[in-house]
C-alpha cells in the first residue's frame, strides 16, 4: 500500500467524471482511466479523487511558483 487518506485533485471535470463512471466512450482515454483506477484501488486506502476548478487552485499554483527551491 502506498498511501492512506490521500486526496487527488484534478482540474478537469471530464477526467473526474470518467474516473467515477463505470464507462468511458473514448478508447485511448478509457485505457488510461482504467489503469489509473486499478492503481488507485490497489495502492491507496481511504483516498479520493475530486474535481477542483483551476480558478480555485490559483492560490496554490502561485505559491508554488514563488516558493524558493
Amino acid at each position: 500500500m502506498l498511501g492512506h487518506n490521500v486526496d487527488f485533485v484534478v482540474a478537469s471535470k471530464t477526467t473526474n467524471n470518467f474516473f467515477h463512471a463505470n464507462w468511458c466512450d473514448v478508447l485511448e482515454f478509457d485505457h488510461i482511466i482504467t489503469t489509473w483506477k486499478s492503481i488507485f484501488s490497489s495502492q491507496f486506502t481511504n483516498s479520493r479523487v475530486e474535481f477542483n476548478r483551476r480558478q480555485a487552485n490559483e492560490v496554490a499554483r502561485t505559491l508554488g511558483e514563488e516558493a524558493p527551491l
